[in-house]
């Protein structure tokens, strides 16, 4: 049967849908939006609401809709693209995980109510969005993988025109002398027959006031659990975080789902912008690594794809990847010594040290609330 491609335009996103016999039977949404990667910023595109109608299922429209999908996001200026996907589905159209399908801790209510949060902590306003957000960017401020937000990020409804089938989102925040320096965060979800649950809290704190802005969200919110007989706090953290260093003392359970072919996969869309838009800060890492004048230039490689990234005068670095893998190895999800396991000839040998200084490893983490 003859297909065609359907394109609509909107002001943040834009809708696919493969139309068959004159009606759509595929489609899904590209959600246009601004992504850290380290201290840079690159421009995604975030899949969402991939479907097919059920009678069309098994023929073959979704394979079509995501190769159409990602010839859109090349011709028109993303970076890369990113989804939350089902197993063994989306690796088939060159995604493969940038990120761990879960990260959070487990406190004791208990032991969450002896740290020694000080603090004043209350119930957001709505006139805190701000300063939320002022929190969130310092607190993130080289977090890949985390996004742009706007104030209206920390509205307490997911949607502001529908306040029918929806519960409140919770913010909480503590205060020092009335400026805000944490928040505490979670979105509803609904379980089953009339019952909704709090999704595990997303904590953002001034690095300034990690100490005590972190025990007094916590000791406040374990309070909470231990009224509501509660034995554990959960809380949203990527591994990494700073604040795990206020919660050892008094003890917890860290639990991160690393997740294959499955969950938050990414590809690159536009290899030439991606490598335009991390040229700052390569050369960054150059200059406080002492590699400035080491490297007169990085040459990427893959697929069929070639871009370099021009310094000064000096030898030239090459890096041959599939897309994907070299996602992951930008994104500090795999180093280069993981991947050099499943190519040998990725790069050579005398540069290894000098790629794994340019793109360290890390924790890429996207907070739950901010998923597609």
């Amino acid at each position: 049967m003859t297909t065609s491609i359907n394109v609509t335009e909107r002001r943040d996103s834009c809708d696919v849908a493969v139309a068959a016999a004159g009606a759509e039977v595929a489609r899904l949404r590209i959600l246009d939006r601004q992504m850290r990667l380290g201290a840079a910023w690159v421009r995604i595109g975030a899949i969402a609401g991939v479907k097919t109608r059920p009678r069309h299922r098994g023929q073959g429209y979704a394979r079509e809709l995501m190769r159409a999908t990602v010839d859109h996001m090349r011709e028109n200026g993303y970076d890369a693209s990113i989804l939350f996907g089902i197993p063994n589905f989306y690796h088939r159209f060159g995604y493969a995980p940038v990120m761990p399908d879960k990260s959070v801790v487990r406190i004791k209510t208990a032991a969450g109510e002896a740290l020694a949060g000080t603090l004043a902590v209350r119930e957001a306003q709505a006139t805190d969005g701000e300063a939320l957000l002022a929190i969130y960017n310092a607190a993130n401020v080289e977090r890949t993988g985390t996004l742009e937000r706007k104030e209206s990020s920390f509205s307490r409804w997911l949607d502001d025109d529908d306040d029918w089938w929806q519960e409140e989102r919770r913010i909480v925040v503590a205060e020092d002398g009335g400026r805000l320096v944490a928040y505490a965060l979670a979105d509803p979800e609904w379980l089953f027959e009339s019952e909704w649950n709090m999704r595990p809290y997303e904590i953002g704190v001034l690095p300034e006031y990690i100490g005590p802005g972190t025990a007094s969200l916590i000791r406040a919110l374990a309070a909470e659990a231990a009224a509501r007989r509660d034995e554990w706090l959960t809380i949203e953290m990527p591994a990494d975080s700073p604040l795990l260093g206020v919660l050892r003392p008094v003890g917890f359970t860290q639990e991160i789902a690393y997740a294959q072919n499955q969950g938050g996969m990414g590809r690159i869309a536009n290899l030439d912008g991606l490598t335009l838009a991390l040229k700052d800060t390569l050369a960054s890492r150059m200059r406080s690594s002492g590699l400035a004048g080491r490297v007169g230039k990085i040459e990427f490689t893959c697929d069929t794809e070639r871009a370099e990234i021009e310094f000064d005068a000096g030898p030239a670095l090459s890096i041959k990847l599939p897309q994907q893998h070299l996602l992951q190895l930008l994104m500090g999800y795999r180093s280069i010594a993981e991947l050099r396991q499943e190519f040998p000839a990725c790069v050579d040998d005398q540069v290894v040290e000098v790629v794994d200084t340019l793109f360290p490893p890390g924790h890429p983490y996207m907070w739950r609330l901010d998923h597609f």
